[in-house]
């Protein structure tokens, strides 16, 4: 088989925490005010999902209304945005860059313009599903196109915003996985038994089932995938890589198949055909694995009739053997 390969820009380790397509949506609505001699409302509609690593990105619609002259100077354009370490926590801080292209008016004039913007914000999460927060940023808008990138007449200044968010969509696991009008599924149990040379790697994973995801973590404060195999190997004095692209080669190929599965092996995933490997977990027996997700440390199923096992068989991509 192919040796699978990850993304390779992210740093200390290539590990997305989660598969992409497994997150649901966040559907925003920001209403703020634009300073510095602008006078000026914003209303901002956007999404927004996780995107790789700490990024998070998604499009809008942004609209800025002059409070004294009203719809006769005003700019309506559709946005995208990135954003930086949102989400990682119940209340923390983010940041944040955005290009948002449109139409510009005024009392003489209609022209095509693009707004550009960086900040960052304060969201705080009490639910997964719900979202409060503020942001500030500085915004510059060009008119032209002739006047892109020239900002010596640009409208420039400050801006500062509220916001509410809700997640709609499945939640991570894929179809099915806590959705709504479905009762929530109780997480695997542990195997009870665990069997072959790679048992007590497999119980110190274990240990750590319920430690929250930290991105780049190898530690009992948090993990993030090629972690939480790193730091379960390591406790036996079996060094391996730090990023998952490295694990992807490391020991013996296994068939991606469950009967050639033990306890130990490391599962390689991958979140869209040819996309390389961007997750990994160690199977432990019984048809399960532990792996570090977005939402902490969990054993998951390698079952098709689970909806949650489904998803991650459609991306399992390769299997390693450390210990023979």
């Amino acid at each position: 088989m192919r040796q699978p390969t990850e993304l390779g820009w992210l740093p200390l380790t290539l590990c997305i925490p989660a598969v992409l397509a497994a997150q649901g949506r966040d559907w925003e609505f920001h209403r703020g005010r634009w300073y510095n001699g602008n006078r000026s409302d914003s209303y901002e509609f956007r999404t927004s999902a996780h995107w790789g690593g700490p990024f998070t990105h998604g499009f809008g619609a942004q609209v800025v209304l002059h409070d004294s002259l009203g719809r006769r100077r005003a700019f309506y354009g559709l946005a995208y945005e990135l954003q930086a370490f949102r989400g990682r926590r119940a209340l923390g801080p983010y940041a944040l860059t955005g290009v948002a292209l449109g139409l510009s008016t005024d009392t003489t004039t209609q022209e095509l313009a693009a707004q550009w913007s960086m900040g960052g914000g304060l969201e705080w999460r009490p639910v997964t599903r719900f979202a409060l927060g503020v942001e500030a940023r500085y915004r510059v808008e060009d008119r032209g196109p002739r006047g892109f990138w020239r900002t010596s007449d640009a409208r420039t200044g400050f801006s500062g915003a509220v916001g509410i968010t809700l997640r709609l969509g499945r939640g991570e696991g894929g179809r099915g996985s806590g959705g709504y009008g479905s009762p929530p599924r109780l997480p695997p149990e542990p195997p009870a038994t665990i069997t072959g040379n790679a048992a007590d790697v497999v119980r110190t994973a274990l240990d750590a089932l319920g430690t929250p995801y930290v991105w780049g973590g190898t530690a009992g404060n948090g993990f993030d995938c090629s972690g939480l195999i790193q730091y379960a190997y390591g406790q036996h004095s079996i060094r391996l890589p730090r990023m998952g692209r490295a694990q992807a080669s490391a020991g013996a190929e296994v068939a991606p198949v469950i009967e050639a599965l033990r306890p130990g092996d490391i599962l390689l995933f991958s979140a869209a055909p040819g996309s390389g490997v961007t997750h990994v977990g160690m199977y432990v027996g019984e048809l399960k694995f532990i792996h570090s997700s977005s939402n902490g440390v969990k054993l998951s199923l390698l079952e098709v009739h689970d909806p949650d096992g489904a998803y991650w068989i459609n991306r399992w991509v390769g299997a390693r053997r450390i210990i023979p």
